[in-house]
């Protein structure tokens, strides 16, 4: 046990650095010590109990729920947002999920980004910087015909402008009326070049959509036309979309003829070889079909809301599936 001069230096130390400001160097001449001493000190300072810590996060996380998605789904992060029930979670999740972008960017030399109401809060809940070594990049043309403010030609613009960097269009719409046509584009050189670039991203910030819901349904009304074209997409048991690109409640991708192959975005394989891949969503509706896209690995990061993250834990305890490889 120490002294009550030992812990007097110590006391003494730890004030010097922490509170005053001092450099190691400065502190350490202050108390006629090294600064190797000086480290010792403070280590000490540290141990016994002279100095605490605490961590001031203005966010509330759930992180048993994170920890228990990790361990569950083989993700790299989690980040689980704890919200009232009565309290519109999205602005608080893209507040976390900024946070994370903005940690996963550092050393970033691509970022590619999806489309929709989600991914939108996020972007906005980016603190503006300068990153001029990065390019931003779209992972789905440009549904033009959506509302300006949720597509992708919008919101890789956004991106761009609150980083700093420079950014590039997919410069041809998300839907089109013929699989041959967008074949036929796809062969233009500006076409493939900004695909591959999108391929080569390191990170990758996207939506997870229910085609019954929102932003999802609108493109499922873009693809399809008429009762019968309308049943025979359902019969082939979609739960969710990322990036428009359909799939199963296993995460297996969905080619339905006709109506997958009029979609121009990234692909399900290349999306999975985006080394970090950063999935938001909020609320209990989007449970199954965050379930898929975990299961498919077609995101690593997830950041929602504590109600989903709950519902995604009880559903993975219920069936014990595992994750598609």
């Amino acid at each position: 046990m120490s002294t009550a001069r030992s812990r007097a230096i110590l006391a003494a130390a730890a004030r010097l650095y922490y509170v005053d400001g001092l450099s190691q160097a400065e502190a350490a001449d202050r108390l006629g010590m090294t600064r190797s001493n000086l480290s010792r000190v403070l280590k000490a300072a540290r141990d016994e109990g002279v100095i605490e810590f605490r961590v001031n996060d203005e966010t509330d996380r759930d992180y048993v729920c994170e920890d228990a998605l990790v361990a569950a789904f083989g993700l790299r992060r989690a980040c689980v947002i704890s919200t009232p029930p009565d309290r519109v979670s999205l602005p608080a999740v893209a507040q976390g999920a900024a946070r994370l972008v903005e940690e996963a960017l550092a050393g970033a030399r691509v970022v590619a980004v999806s489309w929709g109401t989600t991914v939108r809060a996020v972007v906005e809940a980016l603190a503006e910087t300068t990153m001029p070594d990065l390019r931003v990049v779209q992972l789905v043309g440009g549904l033009t015909s959506f509302d300006a403010h949720v597509s992708a030609h919008d919101l890789v613009r956004e991106l761009g402008r609150r980083l700093g960097a420079s950014y590039l269009y997919l410069n041809a719409p998300g839907v089109f009326d013929s699989a041959s046509a967008l074949t036929s584009l796809c062969a233009e050189q500006s076409i493939s070049s900004t695909l591959e670039l999108a391929r080569q991203a390191d990170v990758a910030l996207v939506g997870v959509g229910n085609p019954a819901h929102g932003s999802s349904h609108a493109l499922l009304r873009q693809l399809v036309s008429g009762s019968d074209e309308l049943a025979r997409f359902w019969s082939a048991d979609p739960v969710g979309d990322v990036c428009g690109r359909y799939y199963d409640v296993m995460g297996r991708p969905l080619e339905i003829v006709g109506i997958s192959d009029r979609v121009l975005a990234i692909d399900i394989p290349a999306l999975r070889q985006i080394p970090v891949t950063i999935g938001v969503a909020t609320g209990k509706a989007k449970a199954v079909a965050v379930l898929g896209a975990l299961r498919g690995r077609l995101v690593n990061t997830l950041i929602c809301d504590q109600a989903l993250g709950h519902e995604l834990l009880a559903h993975r305890q219920g069936d014990g599936a595992s994750p598609t490889s």
